[in-house]
C-alpha cells in the first residue's frame, strides 16, 4: 500500500525516484545506472525493461515491502507520476514478472553496478576525507535450521550512510581475509578506514599503507580502567584491596 504524503518515507521515496528518473544525466541516475544490467529474461515476450522493473522494485524496498506480492501491490498502488517518472509505460508489472526478474538476476552484476554508484554518489568534496567504517554482519531472517545465516562484510560510507560494497564471508573462512577483498573494490586513497579489534592485523596496516589509505581499530567493547586505590583518611597513603586467604 501507498504511504500517505505524511508519512516518513516519503521523502525517501521521492528522493530515490529522483535519482531514478534521469537516466541520460551525467554522471547517470540510478535508472541508467540499472540499464547496464544484462537482463536475464529471454527477449521474446519481453513487455518492461528491466531499469523499470527494478526501479519500481527498489522504491516499494524503501517504502517496507518484504517479499514480490508486497513489491507488486505497491507498483499497483503508486501513482501515474511515480510510474511515469521511473519509466513505466503501459500495464504496471505483475507479481510474477517481479518474481521470475529478480530470481535470475545475476546478483554479482548488481552488486558491482549498486557499488560503483554509490561510490560516485558520496564522492568527497575538495579538501575532504572519505571515512569508511568495515563491519560485519549477520542477515537477520538468512539462517535456515542448523544452517547459520549469511554473514556479509560491508563498507559503509561515515558522511553518508551509504553502503559502498560488501562481501560474503563463508562459513569456512571469516572476516579478517575478507579484508582487502572488501576493498579492493573501493577506491581508498587518502581515506580513513575503522574497523573493530579484530582487525588489527599487521598485513591490513600493510595493505592500507599500500593504498595510500590509513587504519584505525577500534576495541570490540569499552576498555575498563583499573580504578586506583582509595586515600586512608589521616595517612596520606593508599589503600590495597583486600584478598581472601587461600584454602588450605
Amino acid at each position: 500500500m501507498p504511504a500517505p504524503s505524511s508519512s516518513p518515507v516519503d521523502p525517501a521515496i521521492g528522493y530515490l525516484i529522483e535519482l531514478a528518473a534521469d537516466a541520460a544525466r551525467e554522471p547517470p541516475g540510478l535508472l541508467g545506472v540499472l540499464a547496464g544490467l544484462p537482463d536475464p529474461r529471454h527477449r521474446r515476450g519481453v513487455r518492461h525493461r528491466l531499469a523499470v522493473i527494478l526501479g519500481l522494485a527498489l522504491c516499494a524496498v524503501v517504502a517496507g515491502a518484504r517479499s514480490f506480492t508486497a513489491i507488486a501491490e505497491w507498483a499497483l498502488d503508486a501513482d501515474e507520476q511515480t510510474l511515469s517518472m521511473l519509466g513505466l509505460t503501459g500495464a504496471v508489472p505483475s507479481e510474477s514478472t517481479f518474481r521470475r526478474t529478480l530470481q535470475r538476476l545475476d546478483a554479482g552484476a548488481f552488486d558491482d553496478l549498486a557499488s560503483a554508484w554509490a561510490q560516485q554518489a558520496t564522492m568527497p568534496g575538495p579538501g575532504q576525507r572519505r571515512v569508511i567504517a568495515v563491519d560485519g554482519k549477520t542477515l537477520r531472517g538468512s539462517a535456515s535450521g542448523a544452517e547459520p545465516g549469511d554473514h556479509l562484510l560491508a563498507a559503509l560510507d561515515h558522511a553518508h550512510g551509504a553502503v559502498l560494497a560488501q562481501v560474503e564471508v563463508g562459513a569456512k573462512t571469516n572476516e579478517i581475509p575478507m579484508f582487502p577483498i572488501l576493498l579492493d573494490r573501493i577506491e581508498i586513497t587518502g581515506a580513513v578506514i575503522t574497523a573493530d579489534a579484530m582487525h588489527a592485523q599487521r598485513s591490513h596496516a600493510t595493505y592500507l599503507a599500500g593504498r595510500g589509505a590509513h587504519g584505525q581499530a577500534q576495541p570490540a567493547r569499552p576498555v575498563r580502567l583499573a580504578r586506583r586505590p582509595a586515600l586512608v583518611p589521616g595517612t596520606g597513603r593508599r589503600s590495597l584491596p583486600r584478598t581472601r586467604p587461600r584454602a588450605g
